[in-house]
C-alpha cells in the first residue's frame, strides 16, 4: 500500500476539479498571506504555507483531510519498526529527486559542480530515532494538525532513507509547492545536507507557492522571484538561470510539420470543444493543426474525440522537444511551453477567446508571458478571414 502515491493521485484529481488558480480571488490571496505574518523560522513558513493551502482548499475538505490523516500518522510510525533491514549504500554528491520530471530541468551549473549525481534514486521509507525526535517536533508545535504531521512524516521518512542509502551533499527537488519543504530544509541542513530547488514549470500568483525556503531556488527569470517574493518566499534564496529544459541544445533538429500546435491543460469538456469550433476555422482555411494532451489533467479519449479533424500527439512517444520544434507556432491559454517555445524562437499565442474569464484573470495572476512578445489567439484568426 503506498499512501504517498494515493495521496498525490487524490492532489491530482482535485486539484483539477477545483482550479483554484482562477477561481480564489487574488487579492483574498494577499490579504490571508499579510495576515499570516512573517514567519519566525522554516517550521512557520511550511505551517504557514500548510494553512494558505488548506485555505485554497476549504474548510469542508480540509477537514475531511485532517481526519483521514491521524490514522495514517499511526501507520507510518508502525512502518518504522519494519524498516530496520540493512540498506545498501551508494554513494553520490547530489541526489535529484524528480517525480517523474524529465532529467533536464536541473541547472547546468550544479551538474558542472556535483559530477556524482543520482536521478533515478531508489524508493524507501525509514525513521530514525533522531527522525523521531525531528517529528516530535512538530506534534508538539502543531499537535491537532494532523494533515501537516502526517505530509511532514512521510517527507522525512522518504528523506532519511535517502540520506541513508546516498549520503548526499546535495538534494535537490521540484518542491516549492509542497509545504514540507522549508521544514525539510531545516532538517537537512542539521545534518549538513543543502536542500536545492528547481524551477520545472509555470507560475502565476498562487499562495499555494508561498513562504517557501531553500538553501538555493533556481528560477528562470527575474520575473518569478519578484513573483515568489511577493508571496512572502524567502528573498535570499533564488538564483537565476535557464535550465536545458527551456533552452533547447543545437543537437535538436527543426522539423516543421504544423502551422499550429495547441497545449491543453485542466480544460472542460466544454472549454475543448470551444477550442476545436476555433482550430475549426484554421484547419479549413488549410492551415496545418496538432493538438498536444496534457499528460496529467487531459483524458486523452475526449480530446480524440473532439479533435477529429487534427493530429492529437502522443506525449509517450513524442517528447515536448520534439512537439515544439515540429511546429511553426505554439498556442495555449497559459503553459509553460509557451516559455520554452519563447526561449527557442517559437512564436507564441495566448488564448483569450475559448475560456475569456480565465485570460482576464492572467494580468492578475502575474503571467510572465504576457510581457513578451506574443499575439492573442482572437487576433489570428482575425488576420485568416481578412
Amino acid at each position: 500500500m503506498n499512501v504517498n502515491k494515493i495521496l498525490k493521485s487524490l492532489a491530482v484529481f482535485f486539484e483539477k476539479k477545483q482550479n483554484s488558480v482562477f477561481s480564489y480571488d487574488v487579492e483574498k490571496q494577499k490579504k490571508y498571506i499579510k495576515k499570516l505574518g512573517n514567519p519566525k523560522n522554516n517550521f512557520e513558513r511550511s505551517y504557514f504555507q500548510y494553512k494558505c493551502q488548506m485555505k485554497l482548499k476549504g474548510s469542508i475538505f480540509a477537514f475531511v483531510l485532517n481526519i483521514i490523516s491521524l490514522p495514517l500518522i499511526l501507520f507510518y510510525l508502525i512502518i518504522y519498526f519494519r524498516n530496520n533491514e540493512m540498506i545498501l549504500k551508494e554513494r553520490r554528491d547530489l541526489v535529484f529527486l524528480r517525480n517523474g520530471l524529465p532529467e533536464n530541468v536541473l541547472p547546468k551549473s550544479l551538474i558542472s559542480i556535483y559530477h556524482n549525481i543520482e536521478n533515478e534514486p531508489k524508493d524507501g521509507f525509514i525513521i530514525t530515532k533522531q527522525d523521531i525526535q525531528f517529528i516530535r517536533k512538530i506534534i508538539l508545535k502543531y499537535p491537532l494538525s494532523w494533515h501537516f504531521i502526517l505530509k511532514c512524516l512521510i517527507k522525512v521518512g522518504t528523506y532519511s532513507f535517502i540520506i541513508k542509502k546516498y549520503s548526499p551533499d546535495v538534494i535537490a527537488v521540484c518542491a516549492e509547492y509542497s509545504f514540507t519543504s522549508s521544514l525539510l530544509t531545516t532538517y537537512c541542513n542539521e545534518k549538513n545536507i543543502k536542500h536545492i530547488n528547481v524551477m520545472h514549470g509555470e507560475k502565476l500568483y498562487f499562495m499555494r507557492d508561498s513562504f517557501f525556503k531553500f538553501n538555493s531556488c533556481y528560477v528562470w527569470d527575474e520575473h518569478y522571484k519578484k513573483l515568489f517574493i511577493s508571496m512572502c518566499a524567502d528573498k535570499n534564496q533564488f538564483v537565476i538561470e535557464i535550465p536545458p529544459s527551456l533552452k533547447f541544445s543545437e543537437s535538436y533538429i527543426k522539423n516543421e510539420k504544423y502551422d499550429y500546435t495547441y497545449y491543453l491543460g485542466a480544460e472542460s469538456e466544454e472549454v475543448l470543444n470551444i477550442i476545436a469550433n476555433h482550430l475549426l476555422i484554421l484547419h479549413k482555411r488549410k492551415k496545418r493543426i496538432s493538438i498536444r494532451p496534457h499528460p496529467r489533467y487531459s483524458n486523452v479519449d475526449i480530446v480524440k474525440k473532439i479533435f477529429t479533424f487534427v493530429n492529437v500527439e502522443d506525449t509517450k512517444k513524442i517528447s515536448i522537444e520534439q512537439s515544439l520544434l515540429q511546429t511553426d507556432t505554439a498556442i495555449s491559454l497559459y503553459s509553460t511551453v509557451l516559455n520554452q517555445a519563447l526561449y527557442n524562437s517559437i512564436p507564441i499565442v495566448i488564448d483569450d477567446i475559448s475560456n475569456p474569464q480565465s485570460f482576464k484573470k492572467l494580468n492578475d495572476l502575474d503571467y510572465i508571458c504576457l510581457y513578451k512578445k506574443h499575439k492573442l489567439f482572437s487576433e489570428v484568426l482575425k488576420d485568416i478571414e481578412l
